[in-house]
């Protein structure tokens, strides 16, 4: 007699196990907009502000990994990693805190290193470093936490986009790609070993949205641009890009021009820590306004339209293209790799020809 074999993490995915267990859960009538989002927002009573929290695993930095950098760049993931969720989802991050997971062979300094570069992180963008812990275990990990304030009703939830929005980027897609492709074709480079081991929050762009209240929900775009149109597509309406408006990064660029990597799969690559707002169409204008006068990296990148999960792009001659292709996703693909999701950056296609 047969049997269907349990499912596992890895034929789940990330993605799979989350979506099966987060409807199971309690969900408690303080808890703003449910779960699933980039970061928690908990109702304070009689508070003129709630409560805004974060906590995720600061993935292996690929810096690391290939030598480029050292381990303060660890410590500054995790910071960045976290703040960039509460920025996303229209909150001020306030502190953080670290967990830092070591084998008992590993050298003092590196763990020390880890936790200089969270704390420097914080400093440098007006956050508290609160500490945090630090335990033995078999293999590294930082994990890292963060809490905020968010002005009640200024909740960025993932997937509430409306027919008829207008797709906003914080930050410009393939600085993350086209560093590490470049330093991968052994094109030395220090200012790509820089932006690896700096990653950094769209501070000022989120800011600013989040000040004027301009977004319907914005998302956390470093898992890459498709992950991030795939969740504001699954709220009932559909996504459609305009490849001819992509804000790339100069290293997007560079990287198409001296390597075999085509400029379009740098847009799905992920690691720019950039964020992709959905904003109501009658408040466009003033936030591209608001933007320019304030020099703020915001770009205007595609559309919501009326057709419930579709994920399609356009391009400047008028071509339409149906989006897909893998994701930075755990026990699946996961960047911090660098095997299976970026070789599918190098050498897959994210673009399929459809008809309008």
């Amino acid at each position: 007699m047969n049997s269907t074999p349990e499912p596992t993490l890895f034929s789940l995915g990330e993605k799979g196990f989350i979506g099966a267990l987060l409807p199971g859960l309690y969900r408690d009538p303080r808890l703003v907009s449910g779960f699933g989002h980039d970061a928690s927002v908990i109702e304070l009573d009689g508070a003129p502000f709630d409560l805004i929290q974060k906590i995720d695993r600061a993935s292996y930095p690929v810096s690391l990994k290939n030598g480029w950098s050292g381990y303060r760049s660890w410590g500054r993931m995790a910071i960045t990693a976290n703040c960039s969720d509460i920025l996303a989802s229209g909150g001020t991050p306030v502190s953080c805190m670290i967990a830092v997971m070591l084998p008992g062979d590993e050298l003092a300094a590196n763990a020390a290193d880890i936790v200089a570069g969270a704390a420097e992180e914080c400093r440098r963008n007006g956050v508290v470093f609160a500490g945090g812990d630090t335990k033995e275990a078999r293999d590294p990990h930082v994990v890292g936490t963060a809490a905020g304030i968010i002005e009640r009703g200024a909740f960025l939830p993932r997937d509430t986009a409306e027919p008829g929005d207008v797709l906003f980027c914080a930050g410009r897609f393939g600085g993350f790609g086209g560093a590490f492709f470049l330093l991968q074709h052994e094109h030395a480079g220090p200012d790509w070993v820089r932006y690896l081991s700096h990653p950094v929050a769209q501070w000022d762009a989120a800011r600013l949205v989040n000040r004027h209240r301009l977004a319907r929900c914005g998302m956390d775009a470093s898992d890459g641009l498709l992950d991030v149109l795939r969740s504001l597509a699954s709220g009932g309406a559909g996504v459609r890009l305009d490849l001819a408006a992509m804000p790339y990064h100069p290293f997007a660029v560079e990287c198409a021009r001296r390597t075999p990597v085509p400029l379009t799969q740098l847009l799905f690559a992920g690691g720019d820590w950039n964020i992709v707002y959905s904003v109501p169409k009658d408040g466009a204008d003033e936030l591209a306004r608001l933007a320019a006068a304030a020099g703020a990296p915001l770009f205007r990148i595609g559309e919501v339209i009326a057709d419930p999960g579709a994920v399609l792009a356009v391009d400047g001659d008028g071509r339409h293209f149906e989006l897909r292709g893998v994701v930075n996703e755990h026990f699946k693909n996961r960047i911090e790799d660098a095997t299976s999701f970026m070789d599918h950056i190098a050498h897959g296609d994210f673009l399929h020809p459809s008809r309008p």
